[in-house]
């Protein structure tokens, strides 16, 4: 296998003989051929060969940070046009350490206080149609969010109490708070502004620096194809500065926030290869082709219809949108979703971009290989829908949980007490789930004496999910597994619906006795071998 980069591969060659992904199995995992675009949870993009290469000289010798610091501020403002530059570990840890930097500037006494911030100007807008499912990382810096749906209420909140404004890049065209109407007001009031353009694509001139925002942070390991772990910020030179003084290497707020000498040598290459190089330009031009590939495997099945999107904000601009007939092709978008992972090599199709009868295609992590590879595995269950629709005959509820139920959920450390209560209609389950703080809406079913049901805790920026599944044990009692999670409305699917792991739980049938939510650490059951959860003796 030549070790030759070719435009035709937007990934880094087999080491030698060795198969793609090598490593990655010899750790017992299994790698996937990445049609989901560049999440962070299934690694976002690899680095482009460049970059790879610029983390391997970089590695090579020992430098001070500080000084490489300021070297690579001066070199991304070359590059884009802003004041000044800093590569970060991450586009969240941007968001603690701009927060960090607002509020503290540099001044030690301060530093040293966050996230205690009493006394202090400590308040983050966020207009009320950009929340956002990364605010966690703003308030762990102390903050306090302050929503705001006009502009006229974003300057009556401009009092001295407010350290900065937040701004979601890919919402601002259509928000009533956009940056081009709020830079002069909060410049006047003396309050940064920061972008979040995490997905979206910087340049020269810098668009958002351009339009008066003080600080925008991009992700580096995303469609710049840096390392996984960076991000690039770009904006005025102190804020700059103050977000490197506050995270590592510094004994400040950001200590736990390092990135390393590598990264950011790898990002500032992955910054002027995006800008400037021939060959992000010529791997760009490949991803409609690459569509294009997997849509001829498609077009000539009945029932099924392609379509090539545009994605207004996107980076990648296109997408292939593959819709079928349910009554032609009698499988929904998880159940493919699902067997395309069981197969060899395994595919890995977006979840929260699926309806029951579409699935979208993204692909700029696909090579020209691996797009043929996906347009043959998307025809075959199209043609031979019985391969994956396997039809399972409806089992009458056996029990009936209608009533209010006291529950006890153990997670990995500590315990709350909850509450059910539960309408059930044949085998059809309705009602509502009352957690520590919050209350969901139950829907689910009942099969013979098993139980399954989604409690969807409706909250902003995140609503919380709780999925039971269990069975009535002889006694009358509930015991089973939950899975745990949660995600922003725009991104509703099984993988940030679970992205929380698993606790146990078991209920039984007695009036709820309100108290206070236990957090302490006790014995609770455990998984036996069949996987279902069973109680501790």
């Amino acid at each position: 296998m030549s070790a030759e980069p070719s435009c035709s591969s937007n990934r880094a060659p087999a080491t030698g003989l060795r198969e793609v992904g090598w490593i990655y199995r010899e750790l017992g995992v299994e790698p996937f051929i990445q049609c989901a675009g560049v999440r962070t949870i299934y690694g976002a993009s690899n680095p482009s060969d460049e970059v790879i290469a610029a983390m391997n000289a970089a590695a090579e010798a020992f430098v001070d940070m500080d000084e490489l610091a300021d070297a690579v501020g001066a070199k991304m403002a070359a590059l884009t046009g802003a004041e000044w530059g800093v590569v970060t570990a991450g586009t969240a840890a941007t968001l603690a350490l701009a927060t960090a930097a607002c509020i503290a500037g540099n001044n030690p006494e301060l530093m040293l206080r966050l996230p205690d911030t009493t006394g202090l100007a400590n308040k983050v807008i966020v207009p009320a149609d950009q929340r956002f499912a990364y605010e966690q990382s703003i308030r762990i810096a102390g903050a306090a969010i302050v929503s705001v749906a006009t502009v006229e209420e974003l300057s009556a909140a401009l009092d001295g109490s407010v350290a900065m404004i937040c701004l979601v890049g890919r919402l601002d065209g259509k928000s009533p708070v956009p940056l081009r109407e709020i830079a002069s007001i909060a410049s006047a009031a003396g309050v940064p502004i920061l972008v979040d353009a995490a997905g979206l694509s910087p340049g020269k001139p810098d668009r958002w620096t351009e339009s008066g925002a003080d600080l925008v942070v991009y992700a580096g390991g995303k469609y710049l194809r840096a390392p996984q772990s960076t991000a690039i910020v770009l904006g005025k030179k102190n804020l700059c500065q103050a977000i490197w003084w506050n995270g590592a290497p510094h004994q400040a707020f950001g200590r736990s926030m390092k990135v390393g000498k590598e990264e950011v040598v790898g990002a500032v290459v992955a910054l002027d290869r995006w800008i400037n190089a021939q060959s992000a330009k010529d791997e760009r031009d490949q991803w409609l082709p690459r569509l294009r590939r997997i849509e001829r495997h498609l077009t000539d099945i009945a029932g099924v219809t392609t379509e090539i999107m545009s994605w207004a904000g996107s980076v990648t601009a296109i997408r292939l949108k593959i819709a079928w007939d349910l009554a032609t092709i009698p499988f929904d978008a998880e159940m493919l979703r699902l067997a395309l992972l069981e197969q060899r090599p395994r595919i890995l199709l977006h979840d929260f971009w699926s309806t029951p009868t579409s699935i979208i295609v993204d692909p700029v992590n696909l090579s020209d290989d691996e797009a043929e590879i996906v347009g043959r595995a998307l025809a075959d269950p199209f043609r031979r829908p019985a391969s994956i629709a396997r039809e399972v005959p409806p089992q009458e509820a056996a029990v009936d949980i209608s009533g209010a139920w006291h529950v006890e959920m153990t997670f990995l450390h500590g315990s709350t007490t909850q509450q059910f209560d539960i309408r059930q209609t044949g085998h059809v389950l309705q009602g509502t789930h009352k957690a520590g703080e919050t209350t969901g809406i139950i829907s689910g079913e009942v099969c013979g004496r098993r139980v399954r049901f989604e409690a969807a805790h409706e909250r902003i920026p995140i609503w919380l999910f709780y999925s039971f599944d269990g069975e009535v044990s002889d006694d009358g009692s509930l015991i089973g597994i939950v899975r745990l999670g949660g995600t922003a409305k725009e991104h509703l699917g099984p993988v940030f619906k679970g992205q929380f792991g698993y606790a146990g739980w078991d209920a039984s049938r007695r009036p709820y006795r309100a108290g206070p939510e236990r957090t302490i650490a006790r014995s609770g059951g455990h998984d036996d071998e069949r996987g279902k959860r069973t109680k501790s003796s």
